[in-house]
């Protein structure tokens, strides 16, 4: 039981860590906007860089990584075509017309969609201490987003591919759940980032060349975008999501949105407003519930997971 607890602490700091690298991700946009690059400039930049390093890892270190069956190639190539590429453009445009605070919270209302699929498809049971979490997690974007005091001049074009990009990532969220039962968590993250490069290719439609290649800037924005925002925190939550499954993960995800408005703060001397630090306070509330156990609790769950592990090993 004791290895199964460290497998599920495991699985919370991999989230927070990639909660706090995909933090880093609208600072590192505005960078690179100062830089005249638009959207699928931006991401192409981010996801050919990546592919990059990840293409010379797996050739040098992890060759096993290119066997795998068609089946799941299948599965990958839907998480990298709409997870992984559709996820990052749609945010990436809904910040052309929105705050970075309202398209937060847009995105943020994916783990409604995560649970949702959970409970109707896979028939998962949701106890009362989740949604608790999950409706501290959802109050307290909603305050932190500052969107009752903003409605009224909202871009309603921002609106929609914000939710888009909520049910994008939703999608990565579940097939993630279906890739990390046959395969580690480094070739889904590879497979992911090769489809999503490869397919920037046909939706960029020649923008590459407006790329300012010979600027070392660009390449710095690029490395830390592939590296910071991308690589690192890409790879820590598919293992929350091989080792907490998809619906936590998702709740718990939700730390990126403190954590934005501290980077923000320190990078940007942007500083919330007291509602959105109240907001903030509640998604970790939130965080913390689902974190908190009593003994008969984590019995439950150990035994659980430990069936879960099984089935995966």
């Amino acid at each position: 039981m004791r290895k199964v607890q460290i497998q599920y602490w495991q699985g919370v700091g991999a989230v927070l860590t990639a909660g706090t690298g995909y933090a880093c991700m609208s600072i590192l946009l505005k960078d690179a906007y100062q830089l005249g690059l638009g959207p699928i400039q931006v991401i192409a930049l981010q996801s050919w860089v990546a592919s990059l390093i990840l293409f010379c890892y797996v050739v040098f270190f992890k060759r096993e990584v290119f066997k795998i069956s068609g089946r799941m190639f299948y599965w990958l190539a839907l998480q990298g075509v709409v997870g992984a590429m559709g996820t990052s453009l749609l945010y990436a445009y809904a910040l052309m017309f929105l705050q970075v605070s309202v398209a937060i919270l847009l995105l943020y209302l994916y783990p409604a969609v995560v649970l949702a699929a959970g409970a109707f498809i896979w028939h998962k049971k949701i106890g009362k201490k989740e949604m608790t979490a999950f409706f501290l997690t959802m109050g307290g974007t909603t305050l932190a987003s500052g969107v009752f005091s903003g409605l009224s001049t909202m871009d309603w074009a921002g609106i929609l591919l914000g939710l888009a990009a909520a049910v994008a990532y939703a999608v990565f969220n579940l097939v993630g759940d279906v890739v990390l039962a046959e395969v580690a968590p480094l070739t889904a993250m590879c497979y992911s980032q090769w489809v999503c490069a490869v397919s920037l290719f046909v939706v960029s439609k020649g923008e590459v060349t407006g790329i300012p290649w010979q600027n070392i800037k660009t390449w710095e924005v690029g490395l830390l975008l592939a590296t910071v925002a991308s690589i690192i925190p890409f790879y820590m939550i598919l293992v929350g999501i091989k080792r907490l499954g998809s619906d936590y993960a998702a709740i718990l995800s939700t730390f990126e949105l403190p954590m934005t408005f501290v980077l923000a703060a320190i990078f940007l001397r942007e500083f919330p407003t007291p509602v959105q630090w109240i907001g903030g306070g509640f998604v970790l509330i939130g965080i913390l519930l689902l974190n908190w156990r009593s003994k008969k609790d984590e019995e439950t769950s150990n035994k659980e997971r430990s069936n879960l592990y099984d089935g995966r090993a």
